[in-house]
Formats: C-alpha cells, sequence, structure tokens
C-alpha cells in the first residue's frame, strides 16, 4: 500500500467526512470571504463622482455648473473639482482626473503585481514554516494593511497599501486549498471548490459599499469582517501531512487524537507507524528523486505548443475576467448592483462545466465558452458603433456580463485540461507556468482593458483578439478526456503528455489524489483546482 493510500486510510479511520472536517473546511475557505472583497474594492474606489469644474485661485475662482466632468471650459484647464453627491472614492479624495486618470489603473495594477508577489511566496513559506503559519500570517497582514490603507494621506501612500494588501490576497488564496484538503477525505475535496466564500464576499462588498458610500470606510470594515477568520487560528490545526513530513510525529498524532475525539471515533492504533512512513517516506523521495524544474515543461516541440498555449489561454482569462471586474464602475447603471451582477453570475454556468467536461470534453468545452466569448466582445464593439443612446448602455451591460460568466466557465474548463496536459512529475510546475500568465493579465488589464465611454471599443476590440488567438491555439492543443496521466517524463511524454486508455494496462488505472509537501496537489483532480 502507498504512502497516499495509508494516509487516506488514516483520515477515513478517524471519521472521515466528520464533524472535525467540517467545521475544519468553513474556518479555512472563510478566509477567502474578505479576499474577494478587498480584490474587487478598485472597482469602487476608482470610480468618477459626478463632478464640476472650478477655475481660478482664492476669491476669484469662478464654478461652471454647466459643464459637468469636464477638464477644461473653453481651453481653460480646472484649478478644482467641485464633487457631487455624498460618494467618497479615491478618485474624488486626491482628484484623480483628467492629467491623473491614469493613477486609478496604476494603482490597480500595482495591486495585482502583489497578488503576483504573494501567490508567489506563499507556496514556500508554507512549506518552510507550515501551512496554519503562513495561512494566519497573511490574515493579519491582510487586517493590518487595510486598517493603514484607510488612513491613506496622499494616493503614493494608499497605491504602497494596496500593494502589501495584494500580496496578502494571492498568498492567501494559495494556501486555503492544499492546506484544507489535507484534512479531507479525497472523494469530499471537490467540495471546496463549490464552497463559494470569494463570490459570497464579492456580493458582501457590494452591499457595503451601497451602505457606506466611502473607499476609507469600506477598508475599515473589511479589516473588521476578516477578524472571526483570523480567530479561527486558536481552533485549527496544523497539518497532519505537513507534521508528518517535517519529523513531528508526537504533534501530528496529537492532532490526530483532537480529530478522532471530535468526531467520535477511537484513535486508530497504527496512528503512528503510518506518520512515521510518511516521514520515512519523504526523507526517500528528497534523498533520491530528480529535481525537477520549468525547462522540464519545454522538452519537446509539442510540450512547448502545450506550456505556451496554456500561459495564452490563462493570460487571456486572466485580462478579460479582471478587465471587466475593475471596469465595473464604468458600465451604465447602479455600480452596486452591478457588482453584485458581476459576482453571482458565473455560479449558473460554472455549475455545469464538470458536466460539459465530462461528455464533450475539455477541449470543446474550452472552444465553445471562448468561441463563444469572442462574439460577445464583437457584440459589444457593434452596440457600442450601432446601438441606440437609449439602449446602448443596456446592450453593454447584458454582454458584459455574460462574457464574465462564459469566461469564468471556460476558466474552469481549461484548469481541469491544462493540470492533465503534464506528467505527474511537472503538473505542479505547469500549472504555476500558466498562473504566471494569469498574473500577468491581471497586471496589464488595468491598462488595456477601460470600459470607459471614449475606450471602450479599444477595449473590446483587444479582448475579442485575444479570445480569438486563443481559440484559434486550442485547436492544436491535445485532448485529455478518456485519457490517463502520465507519472513520469519518458520520450513518450515529451511528445505528447496523455496516454489514451486502451495504451495502459487495465492496473494502471487507479490514480490517487495528494497533496504534496510542498502545499501543492500532486496530481490535481479537475474539481480540485482553483483560480483568483
Amino acid at each position: 500500500m502507498t504512502d497516499s493510500q495509508t494516509f487516506e486510510s488514516l483520515i477515513d479511520e478517524l471519521g472521515g467526512m466528520g464533524k472535525f472536517q467540517w467545521c475544519v473546511a468553513l474556518c479555512i475557505v472563510s478566509s477567502q470571504f474578505t479576499m474577494g472583497w478587498s480584490m474587487l474594492q478598485m472597482s469602487f474606489a476608482s470610480m468618477v463622482p459626478d463632478y464640476t469644474c472650478i477655475i481660478g485661485e482664492g476669491g476669484n475662482d469662478t464654478t461652471f455648473n454647466d459643464t459637468l466632468n469636464v477638464c477644461d471650459v473653453n481651453g481653460t484647464k480646472c484649478s478644482r473639482y467641485l464633487f457631487r453627491g455624498s460618494v467618497q472614492t479615491v478618485t474624488s479624495e486626491w482628484a484623480l482626473l483628467c492629467d491623473y486618470k491614469w493613477v486609478k489603473a496604476t494603482v490597480t495594477s500595482i495591486q495585482m503585481a502583489g497578488v503576483f508577489l504573494g501567490a508567489l511566496v506563499a507556496g514556500q513559506l508554507s512549506d518552510l514554516y507550515g501551512r496554519k503559519k503562513a495561512l494566519y500570517a497573511f490574515v493579519v497582514e491582510h487586517i493590518v494593511f487595510n486598517l493603514i490603507a484607510a488612513f491613506s494621506t496622499s494616493w503614493i501612500m494608499f497605491a504602497v497599501m494596496r500593494f502589501f494588501i495584494g500580496i496578502g490576497i494571492g498568498a492567501v488564496v494559495v494556501v486555503v486549498f492544499p492546506f484544507s484538503m489535507e484534512f479531507l477525505p479525497l472523494k469530499w475535496r471537490p467540495l471546496l471548490s463549490i464552497l463559494p466564500s470569494w463570490t459570497l464576499g464579492v456580493a458582501f462588498f457590494s452591499a457595503a459599499a451601497l451602505l457606506l458610500k466611502n473607499w476609507s470606510y469600506l477598508h475599515i470594515a473589511c479589516a473588521i469582517c476578516s477578524i472571526p477568520s483570523a480567530a479561527t487560528f486558536f481552533f485549527v490545526p496544523e497539518s497532519i501531512r505537513w507534521l508528518a513530513v517535517h519529523g513531528r510525529i508526537q504533534e501530528a498524532e496529537a492532532v490526530c487524537g483532537r480529530i478522532a475525539r471530535l468526531n467520535g471515533k477511537p484513535l486508530p492504533s497504527k496512528t503512528c507507524h503510518i506518520l512515521e512512513e510518511i516521514e520515512r517516506n519523504e526523507k526517500e523521495q528528497r534523498k533520491n528523486g530528480r529535481q525537477y524544474s520549468y525547462i522540464d515543461i519545454f522538452r519537446g516541440w509539442k510540450m512547448v505548443r502545450v506550456s505556451l498555449s496554456l500561459f495564452c489561454f490563462w493570460f487571456t482569462m486572466s485580462t478579460i475576467f479582471y478587465g471587466i471586474s475593475f471596469g465595473v464602475s464604468s458600465l451604465s447603471g447602479n455600480m452596486y448592483l452591478n457588482i453584485f451582477l458581476l459576482a453571482i453570475i458565473e455560479l449558473p454556468l460554472q455549475t455545469l462545466t464538470i458536466l460539459f467536461n465530462n461528455k464533450i470534453g475539455r477541449r470543446w468545452s474550452s472552444l465553445a465558452f471562448f468561441g463563444s466569448s469572442a462574439f460577445i466582445s464583437l457584440g459589444c464593439i457593434l452596440a457600442q458603433l450601432y446601438a441606440s443612446d437609449e439602449s446602448r448602455g443596456a446592450w453593454i451591460n447584458g454582454l458584459s456580463l455574460t462574457e464574465k460568466m462564459l469566461i469564468g466557465a471556460a476558466w474552469s474548463c481549461v484548469m481541469t485540461w491544462g493540470s492533465e496536459l503534464y506528467p505527474t512529475v511537472t503538473r505542479n510546475l505547469g500549472y504555476s507556468f500558466s498562473n504566471v500568465g494569469a498574473r500577468v493579465g491581471g497586471i496589464v488589464s488595468p491598462f488595456i482593458i477601460n470600459l470607459e465611454k471614449d475606450t471602450i471599443t479599444r477595449s473590446y476590440t483587444i479582448m475579442t483578439v485575444i479570445l480569438a488567438v486563443s481559440t484559434f491555439l486550442m485547436c492544436f492543443v491535445p485532448e485529455t478526456k478518456d485519457t490517463l496521466l502520465k507519472d513520469s517524463l519518458d520520450k513518450t511524454s515529451e511528445a505528447d503528455p496523455t496516454v489514451t486508455k486502451d495504451d495502459e494496462k487495465p492496473q494502471e488505472l487507479k490514480v490517487i489524489n495528494d497533496v504534496g509537501s510542498n502545499g501543492h496537489l500532486d496530481k490535481k483532480a479537475p474539481q480540485e483546482l482553483t483560480k483568483f
């Protein structure tokens, strides 16, 4: 029996999906609630309230009430702006208009760079210091910098705070799923991908923005709402597997005892033996195992094509997903309702992606969603150019919501497809490389996707082009439906990473999903992957 099988049997004997597992899974995953809130914070903060132009200084200034939302009057630039209404955004706080309107996109991009860095370092830190310490350290970091951001005295200070908030977001999302999976039985791990903590966080943010209408108060509220998830530190234990592979057998056994007690089960007599076996196997793997690098995902022309294509797919999805999300304040209608709809619009179709994947295949599902999104983008261009003034806003709103729904569904399909295109030994590397594409897309999206009136045609043209290119590339990436996953990187996998069922022996059909010591899935099942 393999190490993975013995650990799975131990989890089952400790109560399987018992009361303890439910509580721990909810505690850990709930930390994503305010991460979704924080990620979309800039969609409100960058909103431009109506304003009037003031020309002149001191007592000689002149307010032009009949010229709303302009940067100059008869060629004379506004010296100040008078904002209307009770909404206070970052834009109105520091007058980020006209010559300074580039600042909003820059701050959003800086935040996404922080997300990139947080995702990059979190896996390594969770491996070195433990899943629990890494997760809750970044939850606390997220709270602290939200509080500091609320009292920013300049947009530069605010941008720096958003960078550190982004680090917390990226790190928490990376650690949450591997950490929680290590407590759950194999068949229950897909549950984690359907717990809508992120979506609920974004939906709750839209309600908070409607009530508070102040960027500073929203940061304080986000920090306060994060405190309950930080408090679960005192209930959630360290990962059993992480403790075992680091030789802390007594602590791992104590955690097992606690799980058994809360689930009303006796502690299995073989617990200590299984934990010691995990430690022993880990030492052997580190001693004898080959170290794989990113070079290995580019061995052979077919793997080069696969890796670069997946990078392109993830870049496209992230650019459009975040471009629409951050540009929601530029859409017509009620901004708060738009944020809420953008949050929940993905849920209905995402629940059907598993069915699509299994029935028509990963490639055809992805092709359908990407191709449909390309036509939707084209529809937005036509609506902007030819729709009447009365109906243009409604058309673009409806099409944008539909496009975000399709991209969300496509993301689920591509994650499944991409994870199956690499052999086990390079799967994490391939998945990480694809993720870099998503992070790059998130960083550049505020600059190339702008849904404001004067740039919306250009933005949807860019979306149409990158979607069309990705759809074309999908035709040259192999299907993985009804194929078995390769475990090792050999000449066969360099040529084609998948193997059909007819090419494998029956006894090799079983694939065990497990969570490796580095905090990532060693063999990712389709429904166990996440995006952010």
